[in-house]
């Protein structure tokens, strides 16, 4: 508990009386291996294991902050029923089972995540079930803050960076995912940093970058099993880079996908003059295809140095 001591002066007469106050400030509020669900209004820190059965709300202002070690169970219904109870559906991928956003949990951080686990003490972001899916939940959305040596599993889209540019993801494991691992940019166009994870087994691709200059580098994107996917046969990209996004793609590997890298020629935002999307040192292995381009991307802002 943090004190704070307030200093003031009295004058009586030509006599001075000094006062002091002592008043203490409450801390974030320790959460130790309980159930939690709704808004998050005020400073906290999880530890343990966390039961989530609902979407969680960090509110604008407030940190979350996660120890390492600590597991989150994602539950398969959530109490708070919130969003649309219309179905969407993916038409690119027909066997994808229907979203409902009423029935599933999400975690969206609108205040700060402070998710730096070790190397041997992960924080792990994960379905409840024995038998998970990869749709058990949809994700967890981060506007400010660090994800770091974690696991994020089984969600819809595990992890999404959408709002805001000052966001690392590093040293984490990003898998088993309906759609894609990462998705960055869609809400808006932002430049987070995504450093050395592991991404494997994304339904339809490991990262979905559609707007931003993010930078992508040193991660290794492979493959995973398909078989629990509801299309084995289809997605399996490694990355898809909208036109009109800057993304620098460095240092990377790109293993046993159906494509590394797609450049697609849908666009969400304006084009940026003298800006380029910079393909550095990127290692390439046993791809059906490692680079494809769309007949309507401008291939001029590709440099590329593999």
């Amino acid at each position: 508990m943090k004190t704070k001591i307030l200093l003031g002066i009295v004058g009586i007469a030509t006599i001075g009386i000094i006062f002091i106050v002592v008043r203490a400030e409450k801390g974030p509020t320790k959460i130790l291996s309980k159930n939690i669900s709704g808004e998050i209004v005020g400073d906290q820190v999880w530890s343990g294991t966390i039961h989530v059965t609902g979407d969680i709300t960090v509110k604008e202002g407030v940190t979350l902050t996660i120890l390492p070690g600590t597991i989150i169970n994602i539950a398969l219904t959530d109490d708070q029923h919130k969003g649309s109870a219309e179905p969407f559906h993916d038409p690119n991928f027909p066997n994808d089972p229907p979203f409902y956003e009423k029935e599933k949990i999400t975690i969206r951080i609108a205040g700060t995540l402070n998710a730096i686990g070790t190397s041997d003490k992960r924080i792990v972001f994960t379905s409840v079930s024995e038998n998970p899916t990869t749709y058990d939940w949809t994700g967890i959305d981060i506007f400010h803050g660090r994800l770091e040596y974690a696991i994020v599993e089984y969600a819809i889209g595990n992890v999404q960076l959408q709002q805001y540019s000052d966001v690392v993801v590093a040293n984490s494991i990003i898998r088993h995912s309906l759609g894609c691992c990462i998705g960055v940019g869609h809400s808006k166009s932002i430049s987070p940093q995504i450093l050395n994870n592991e991404i494997y087994n994304c339904g339809h691709e490991g990262i979905d970058n559609a707007g931003g200059s993010a930078l992508i580098k040193g991660n290794y994107f492979r493959l995973g099993d398909r078989s629990i996917q509801p299309e084995p046969a289809r997605g399996g990209l490694g990355m898809v880079v909208y036109k009109n996004t800057y993304p620098t793609i460095e240092d990377n590997t790109f293993e046993d996908l159906t494509t590394a890298i797609f450049f697609h020629d849908n666009s969400k935002y304006p084009e940026e003059q003298e800006k380029k999307v910079t393909l550095r040192n990127n290692t390439m292995k046993n791809n059906v295809i490692d680079i494809n381009i769309d007949p309507g991307y401008p291939t001029d802002v590709i440099v590329t140095n593999n």
